[in-house]
């Protein structure tokens, strides 16, 4: 999220947090301070702060249904912390309106798979809800 700050502005960069850092308005905005030079003060933000749910670690039911309909529309696959908690935030922001259909958006994934075979129990259920069965 700092790196997109200085050259979109905080009006065009929704970021949502996945629980990693204790204060994430605070440490983008320190970030952000740091790469450009100039004061970016938390309050400016547009951070999702409702995705984290039990903890950093715990998949949450939001997230679990984003893996899923990423997987199933896009092909895309999530690893359940960081990247699926942000699809989450995504389609809440969608759904809440801050995000409009049709308006041109873009999810960064900038990594996360490895975090995906950490968690045994999520890649099953995931197979599970992807799973087709025959009539």
């Amino acid at each position: 999220m700092a790196g997109l700050l200085d050259p979109l502005g905080s009006a065009r960069v929704l970021s949502v947090h996945c629980g990693a850092v204790t204060d994430p308005a605070r440490t983008v905005s320190e970030l952000t301070s740091g790469l450009t030079g100039t004061h970016c003060a938390p309050e400016t933000l547009s951070l999702r702060l409702d995705q984290v749910g039990d903890g950093y670690s715990t998949l949450t039911e939001a997230a679990m249904a984003a893996l899923t309909l990423t997987a199933r529309t896009e092909g895309i696959v999530l690893d359940p912390i960081y990247t699926g908690r942000a699809m989450a935030g995504l389609m809440a922001a969608v759904e809440e309106g801050e995000v409009v259909p049709g308006q041109r958006t873009i999810f960064l994934h900038s990594g996360g798979m490895p975090g995906l075979f950490g968690h045994a129990p999520t890649l099953a259920k995931l197979e599970e809800a992807l799973t087709f069965s025959s009539p």
